[in-house]
């Protein structure tokens, strides 16, 4: 009884000393990458900073350097009292403030008007919410924010919608049964709860997206699908990092029960996530990362949450045969390297499956699930102040992503979760961004290659593409390769003008034009548009597909 006590009293003692200076682990709400301050800090050699891991751990960035003086860098702020109106321009729009609490909130909206010259549509946009951030105490920080949207979109993304039946990265469409109408209402909530119980540790439970990866891109998991539930433990001690995740997503193409109203109650999957990384010498940084998903209830009954991935330290593909193998494993590697003291080497590998002689045989197994990554970025390129350049290439083989079924494959709420256009595609991005004072110029050129399946009834040929389509769809075992089927190329080119007024919430107008053109041997789709904008841009929404 005794030694019990001793073991007892000395465990109090050992997490007192952890707890001693600790810190709630703020996240950074930037992750729109046009109006993103930080990137040109955490890019920096010797800084240990885990890039990889977003969104990005403000209190390391807050150890780095003054956040404010990268927020209003280079802009005029008035001194003194703030009051009502200067808020709105300048500040936090209200915020309250003492030793043990802190709260902010700021408003969310993006009005604005555009004009597709092609089929003639007036597009608009009516975004309206508020998100909240704060602290309580020394150890638990929060987020949380809401929007409601009407819209109209441009041909492509209208589209999108009616087929998938959901707003890219925004939720399910409410008319998406009325064909008479292009007027699209869709809402999103998001927020998380951040504990740290231990200096090097934390807790965060949440409803919202994450991002794997160093790129425009992620062919691991991206913040391209709809908002989620999870639970993630990360632990940061010295030069490693390591993240373990569970969370939860939906099928829309199955539905369990009709309610009233034609409302669906959609089937259930769960994934488990491992994520570790290592920040090796000052510049190199190689990370792992290993995703399984599972069905709530398959065709043995009910499954629900799978107790054997619940193990926060053990590898995934051993346990999943354990259990039959009917489950669908995503690893991959994650890569980065500094070169010179603003610009990076990054890189990702992904793969669904792996057979030694299957893959170097040269016969284009069907299952020969990969793909990779390779793309640089410099900040401040050419010796200029906030010009920023970022190009890389994606590539991936048919059927990676997909599974025996839909409700197993890497995907939530009728969207990928890792790159948007799925797989059986090449494409090459290149990103510039300027910033003088307030005005941020900003432009983007896609192309893409990919296969499109030719059509999508029960019996038709998958070429590999659509992720939401079954593996047995395919025509035979081997000869598979990028670019089967109907193949397809996209251009993209993107370019905007924004005027930054308050840097607290990315409050700014913008004026800007996009031009994409969809061809293949059946049909071709253009796209050209002029839009103006008042919008808060805190988070990335991805167009570019």
């Amino acid at each position: 009884m005794m030694k019990i006590k001793k073991i007892a009293s000395l465990t109090i003692v050992l997490f007192s000393i952890l707890c001693i200076n600790i810190k709630a682990q703020k996240i950074s709400y930037y992750n729109n990458e046009v109006f993103n301050p930080y990137n040109q800090v955490v890019y920096k050699p010797g800084t240990n900073f885990h890039t990889s891991v977003r969104p990005l751990n403000l209190n390391k960035i807050e150890g780095l350097t003054n956040t404010d003086s990268l927020l209003y860098d280079g802009l005029k702020v008035p001194s003194g009292h703030l009051n009502f109106w200067k808020r709105i321009f300048h500040d936090d729009l209200l915020k309250w403030e003492d030793k043990e609490v802190s709260i902010k909130i700021n408003p969310l909206f993006d009005i604005g008007v555009g004009k597709e010259t092609v089929d003639g549509t007036t597009t608009w946009n009516n975004t309206r919410g508020l998100f909240i951030e704060g602290t309580f105490g020394k150890n638990f920080y929060f987020y949380t924010d809401f929007v409601e949207n009407q819209s109209v979109f441009p041909n492509y993304i209208d589209d999108f919608v009616r087929e998938r039946k959901v707003v890219p990265g925004q939720g399910k469409n409410k008319n998406f049964d009325n064909q008479n109408t292009n007027t699209h209402d869709y809402s999103q909530a998001t927020g998380f709860i951040s504990y740290n119980p231990a200096k090097w540790f934390n807790i965060q439970l949440g409803n919202g997206k994450n991002f794997i990866g160093d790129g425009h891109r992620s062919l691991l998991l991206s913040d391209n699908s709809f908002s989620y539930p999870y639970l993630k433990f990360s632990v940061d001690f010295n030069k490693v990092h390591y993240m373990v995740m569970w969370a939860q997503h939906r099928d829309l193409n199955n539905i369990s029960k009709v309610l009233e109203d034609n409302d669906a109650r959609y089937l259930d999957k769960y994934s488990a996530s491992h994520y570790l990384t290592f920040n090796i010498g000052n510049r190199l940084s190689l990370g792992l990362f290993e995703s399984v998903i599972w069905a709530a209830e398959d065709v043995m009954g009910h499954r629900g949450f799978e107790l054997a991935y619940l193990n926060p330290i053990i590898f995934f593909r051993p346990v999943e045969y354990s259990l039959g193998s009917p489950d669908n494993m995503t690893m991959g590697l994650n890569a980065k390297y500094i070169v010179g003291n603003n610009s990076a080497v990054y890189g990702q590998f992904v793969m669904g499956e792996f057979k030694f002689d299957e893959v170097f045989s040269g016969n284009k197994w069907w299952a020969n699930k990969q793909g990779f990554q390779l793309g640089f970025k410099s900040f401040n390129i050419f010796g200029i102040n906030k010009l920023d350049f970022q190009t890389e290439y994606n590539q991936v083989r048919p059927y990676t992503y997909s599974h025996r079924e839909t409700i197993t494959n890497y995907a939530h709420y009728n969207q990928e979760l890792a790159h948007p256009l799925g797989a059986n595609f090449r494409e090459s991005v290149t990103k510039i961004k300027y910033q003088h004072k307030r005005f941020i110029f900003n432009a983007e050129l896609l192309g893409a290659m990919y296969g499109k399946d030719y059509g999508k009834g029960e019996d038709d040929i998958s070429y590999g593409k659509d992720i939401f389509r079954d593996n047995d769809l395919r025509d035979g075992d081997y000869g598979h390769t990028i670019g089967q089927g109907l193949k397809t190329n996209l251009l993209y080119l993107d370019g905007s003008v924004s005027y930054l007024i308050n840097p607290r919430n990315n409050f700014n107008i913008a004026l800007g034009g996009r031009y994409r053109k969809e061809s293949n041997d059946v049909s071709t789709q253009n796209t050209k548009m002029l839009w103006f904008a008042v919008r808060t841009s805190i988070k990335s929404i991805y167009t570019d597909f």
